[in-house]
């Protein structure tokens, strides 16, 4: 059921440099691959998780406990990597049937590709309502490990799904994505390297096909994921790099937990294109400033190639469209399945702004001709059920003179003190 709750932004107007610090969520990315490795080894441990702490995680957790558990049906709730990690956890572990489903958009998010490279090697798994997406019904198996052919075009997680099973596979398996192309690539090569930390050795050979080496060494001292930690999220750091490309010049912002460089794929990217509208990164003591060191002269038409840091386009699409920067951002199709669809969901609601985005089958565009304005005395934007559309859309509050955001709670899916971090800029009243 939707919440009827929403939140009425507008902004704290000031055209003196604002200098803030953000408190971003643990990076859920390198968080979820450690538990779902933490599982495999019989090492998952009960734990008090933190305030603060993303809903995948805690959805991830909570179900990779009920399989250890032994129950009969799981639900991930709306958690796409908890779907596609448990679901492969399962295949290989269980032994007895298990039904696994989810909520929200999770049934209608296409899980065929992971499905069929296990379904390869033994595993049995039936789809229970659609061919192609969950519920599925999983049950215990004989695995060949002959090796297998993966489609991993609409997302990593596919093929990270499979590097993890690393603890089980024999030395010598291998997984061949040549024939199509590999979506959100650095994401994939952050678990190789998070595997690697723990002795799990991948190597690709030629580019896209991964084989597995073997395990070398012991654990990394033994720890849990949960007792390590991990650095803070990247792609939670797109918004504020988003909300500082709109503040006044000299502007700053701090974000401690954040390294450089980083095992997620994002920071490298989200560095690289907000330079281009001039926010400077630095490192710190305890993370990164970021700093709105100039304004830069505005871009003909902007132009970058998502396919590798898809999580970062509502952020760069907010940022943008604020500065009333024509762009096109290409490599995007795989949006259409995340927890909305990402491309359609800026097109509607930016309609409601006066925007008028473009869409393609790769491509996501704005001429830069259709202004920016708030249509009524506070235009009702929807994030679709989507943590990052909701997040994205409330940074334009700083460009029109009142918002009002459904579901403004959906922000915990990843970032859940979202909103007490915009505070200072944005103003929240509560309908």
């Amino acid at each position: 059921m939707k919440s009827t709750s929403s939140l009425t932004l507008s902004y704290r107007e000031s055209t003196a440099p604002l200098h803030l610090r953000w408190t971003l969520p643990p990076s859920k990315s390198l968080w979820a691959r450690a538990l779902l490795l933490d599982a495999l080894r019989g090492k998952l441990p009960h734990f008090d998780f933190a305030e603060g702490t993303p809903q995948d995680i805690l959805a991830l957790h909570a179900a990779l406990h009920a399989c250890q558990e032994g129950a009969e049906e799981i639900n991930v709730s709306e958690s796409g990597t908890a779907m596609r990690f448990v679901c492969a956890y399962l295949a290989v572990t269980t032994q007895h049937p298990v039904r696994l489903s989810g909520t929200g958009r999770q049934h209608e998010r296409p899980i065929a590709p992971l499905v069929e490279a296990l379904r390869s090697q033994g595993a049995k798994i039936t789809y229970l309502n659609h061919e192609g997406y969950p519920p599925l019904l999983i049950e215990p198996s004989t695995f060949t490990w002959q090796g297998c052919e993966l489609d991993a075009s609409s997302s990593s997680q596919y093929l990270s799904a499979l590097l993890l099973l690393a603890p089980t596979l024999p030395v010598g398996f291998e997984v061949d994505t040549r024939r199509y192309s590999l979506a959100s690539r650095p994401y994939a090569l952050m678990t190789i390297a998070q595997l690697r930390e723990q002795g799990f050795i991948w190597e690709e050979a030629p580019s896209g096909l991964f084989c597995y080496r073997g395990k070398r060494g012991e654990d990394s001292q033994g720890t849990s994921t949960l007792d390590r930690g991990y650095e803070s999220d990247w792609s939670a750091a797109s918004y504020a790099y988003a909300l500082l490309s709109l503040l006044p010049v000299g502007s700053t912002i701090e974000l401690s937990g954040l390294t450089l460089p980083s095992l997620q794929g994002d920071a490298a990217y989200l560095v690289q294109l907000f330079a281009q509208l001039g926010i400077q990164t630095e490192k710190t003591k305890d993370g990164i400033r970021i700093t709105h060191s100039k304004e830069e002269a505005k871009h003909t038409h902007f132009t970058a190639h998502m396919s590798d840091c898809p999580d970062l386009v509502p952020a760069i699409v907010a940022a943008l469209v604020g500065r009333g920067e024509a762009f096109t951002l290409s490599g995007v199709a795989h949006l259409r399945i995340k927890e909305s669809d990402r491309l359609q969901a800026l097109a509607d609601e930016l309609t409601k702004l006066g925007v008028k985005l473009t869409l393609g089958p790769d491509s996501l565009s704005w001429d830069g001709k259709t202004p920016l304005t708030a249509h009524g005395s506070a235009p009702t934007l929807s994030p679709h059920g989507d943590h990052r559309i909701a997040m994205a859309l409330a940074l334009l509050a700083l460009r029109v003179p009142k918002l009002r955001m459904q579901e403004p709670e959906v922000v915990a899916k990843s970032f859940p003190r979202f909103w007490q971090e915009v505070a200072p800029c944005i103003m929240q009243q509560t309908e």
